[in-house]
């Protein structure tokens, strides 16, 4: 069995639009319900934490907890994503050190196979992310130059569900200090920054598992709609 924590507490200042990305509706639908929908119905899930922004928190906890058996609380996040993960960690109080997931409301059509597949692999390892093989060419730039082509077959495309067993990814957390000047982009981040010793394994994503960034991202996502539930 596992716990989910849902971040939802985003502001979506790149996506632009005049309400937050979360209670967007695609096909009838919010990102949230489509990210609830799925976790709430899969087997193996046990209970379910929403982290929203502190403008959202009535909307999201009407439709979080009318609908959804599994969530357990609703909870208002911090000022960075970093924040909000180990807010919505620390509301899992199991003593078994239970599998935890960690999943981004903007990637609405993760599946019961994906995760299915995260719930597994942490039977191999304490920390793990979904992942996808990079298509593009990747630069790593300074000052506007090019400084080094890293081998495209050697790179991923990280994703979420990213999963961790609670007392490692809450150990890690604790040394993290949310005022230093690079923050960790996502929760492996985390892992890698302040538990280096724990190794990060791989499981695979879906390249439908898209990421809602910008507006134009919705005419994909109405399509993928369609097709993937």
């Amino acid at each position: 069995m596992a716990f989910v924590v849902i971040l939802a507490a985003g502001s979506g200042t790149r996506f632009g639009a005049d309400h937050p990305k979360q209670l967007v509706k695609i096909s009838g639908k919010t990102l949230l319900e489509y990210s609830l929908e799925t976790f709430d119905q899969h087997p193996q899930i046990k209970g379910i934490t929403v982290v929203s922004s502190k403008s959202c928190l009535d909307v999201i906890r009407e439709i979080s907890l009318s609908k959804f058996n599994k969530v357990s609380s609703v909870i208002v996040g911090g000022e960075t994503r970093s924040e909000s993960s180990y807010l919505g960690i620390q509301q899992i109080k199991e003593s078994n050190n239970p599998k935890v997931l960690i999943h981004d409301v903007a990637r609405p059509f993760v599946s019961v196979d994906i995760i299915t597949r995260c719930i597994d692999a942490l039977d191999s390892f304490d920390a793990v992310s979904a992942a996808v093989p990079s298509s593009d060419t990747l630069f790593e730039v300074n000052d506007g130059n090019v400084v080094s082509i890293p081998d495209r077959a050697s790179m991923m495309n990280a994703q979420t569900p990213q999963g961790f067993r609670h007392e490692t990814i809450l150990g890690a957390y604790q040394k993290f200090n949310d005022r230093q000047s690079v923050l960790p982009t996502d929760d492996c981040g985390i892992i890698s920054m302040f538990s280096p010793e724990t190794s990060i394994g791989i499981f695979e994503g879906s390249q439908t598992n898209i990421k809602i960034t910008f507006p134009s991202d919705l005419v994909y996502a109405q399509t993928l709609s369609q097709e993937v539930k």
